[in-house]
């Protein structure tokens, strides 16, 4: 496949792209309607997965999706599918209310007590490749196969700007992620409430983007109380200024040639999040920057128009690491980083030896933060020679083997 037919299929990063192939259609709900909870809740079924359709993704979907072989315990029970609609607010803009959507999916079986798994997504090109479009997500599918299909409760939080919110993307806009996660997690439970359902362990898992927000939502959830039994990630760029430095001024032959999405990204969610008006036009070329603003607010936009070269997408004032550092943009980006406190809560962090988007060395940083201070709660875990993708689909079995012995 040439560099544009891929971007194409991947226009993202720190992602889970585009579906490889469209899943076959499941048990649709008819005419979905909304249920009040409480307190502006609402939750509408979506539809009901049963076992062949979660082992179908299991052993067809996820091995195209990744392009390695990975064996999943099959399911054991259908799913029921929920999207969530619940108030938040923005945390940069004043607490400005907003509404917010993401899933909650729920094994269908007798029991009425389960494990919790609340999993952040990947940076997505598509608006609705999110936790409450499940058919649009292969990351989501997988979670949903992996744990719902064996009896956790699995939760996602769109993230403010995605699945059916009408604000503009908050990319790695760190306060944002924390509560969108947290209001999501209070409001599903609200709807088990309601449906004679609770949660016992709450567990939380992360790819990618997703990766950085558990971080951040772990931060967040410690700080205010809400305990975690455990937490996984894969992938994480924790760290999103030693990342872009990298990628400007320490390029890999394997850096994937889509990773000039992530600069397009947040410098547009930074400037409408933290309110620097020009901070996107400022960081990108004349040249580019209008097709850039196309692929930040989802507009159509050919593949072919997208930059793949950081050289033609960012001025070169930038490739200067104390000129960046010292830019509006830079100094939003150094603030970036989600694993600077004292962790309480054991943490897995996986990382590919092969990964295209995250060196080793990033997918380590956690556990070697956190054991400068002497602290052993995190331990980073090598998947083998895997890509960003090979990673994800590797770590999740092992996800679900560590959760199983909590």
């Amino acid at each position: 496949m040439s560099r544009l037919g891929r971007l194409a299929i991947c226009l993202a990063l720190f992602a889970a792209p585009l579906a490889a192939t469209p899943p076959a259609r499941a048990q649709q709900a008819q005419q979905p309607q909304a249920t009040a909870v409480t307190s502006g809740v609402t939750y509408e079924l979506l539809a009901r997965w049963d076992v062949d359709r979660l082992n179908r993704i299991l052993t067809e979907e996820m091995p195209k999706f990744a392009g390695i072989p990975v064996t999943y315990t099959p399911a054991r029970n259908a799913v029921r599918l929920y999207r969530v609609t619940y108030p938040s607010v923005v945390p940069e803009r004043g607490n400005k209310p907003i509404v917010a959507t993401g899933l909650l999916a729920v094994p269908d079986v007798p029991e009425t007590t389960f494990p919790m798994v609340s999993y952040q997504h990947g940076t997505v090109y598509g608006k609705q490749q999110v936790p409450s479009f499940p058919e649009q997500s292969d990351e989501t599918r997988l979670m949903i196969a992996q744990f719902a299909g064996q009896g956790y409760l699995v939760i996602g939080a769109d993230y403010f700007g995605m699945g059916a919110s009408k604000e503009p993307e908050g990319y790695v806009v760190k306060a944002s992620h924390q509560q969108a996660t947290l209001d999501m997690l209070l409001a599903s439970r609200s709807v088990l409430a309601q449906m004679k359902l609770s949660a016992t362990k709450l567990f939380l898992s992360g790819w990618s983007q997703g990766g950085f927000v558990s971080f951040a939502m772990l931060e967040k959830l410690e700080s205010v109380g809400i305990p975690v039994q455990a937490m996984t990630t894969a992938s994480a760029p924790v760290d999103v200024f030693v990342a872009l430095n990298g990628f400007l001024n320490f390029p890999r032959k394997n850096d994937a040639n889509w990773v000039t999405t992530l600069f397009i990204l947040s410098s547009f969610s930074f400037e409408n999040y933290y309110g620097v008006p020009g901070l996107a036009r400022a960081l990108l070329t004349d040249e580019t920057y209008e097709v850039s603003r196309k692929v930040y607010e989802r507009e159509p936009v050919e593949a072919s128009q997208v930059p793949t070269d950081l050289r033609k997408l960012i001025r070169p004032e930038y490739f200067d690491p104390q000129f960046f550092a010292n830019s509006a943009y830079g100094r939003l980006v150094a603030q970036t980083q989600a694993y600077r406190w004292v962790t309480k809560t054991p943490v897995r962090a996986y990382y590919g030896q092969a990964d295209e988007v995250i060196r080793d060395e990033l997918g380590q940083l956690p556990m070697t933060w956190q054991k400068a201070l002497g602290n052993d709660k995190v331990e980073a875990i090598p998947t083998g020679p895997t890509t960003h993708r090979g990673t994800f689909a590797k770590a999740v079995p092992e996800w679900k083997t560590w959760f199983d012995a909590q």
